[in-house]
């Protein structure tokens, strides 16, 4: 891995963040970027969106975030 993958990953993230929020440009909504450091190349794949997906499809059943200590078994610090 290139040292500075995460940096360039981290900004386009960023990028997206702050189309969303400012509402400008073509956010990557359905859509998937690939990134080659090597070859310097980028691509771009289209997903769809899965209509039996338990998060995201017609009829959902996860509602909430889980609460990942609980799941884990991991006890909360006393206080």
């Amino acid at each position: 891995m290139l040292g500075v993958l995460p940096g360039i990953v981290g900004l386009i993230q960023a990028t997206e963040v702050i189309k969303l929020i400012v509402g400008i440009g073509e956010p990557l909504i359905g859509r998937l970027i690939a990134y080659d450091a090597l070859a310097m190349e980028f691509r771009e794949l289209k997903v769809k969106r899965d209509e039996n997906c338990p998060l995201c499809g017609t009829e959902r059943t996860i509602t909430e975030l889980a609460n990942y200590e609980e799941f884990c078994g991991v006890a909360a610090p006393a206080v």
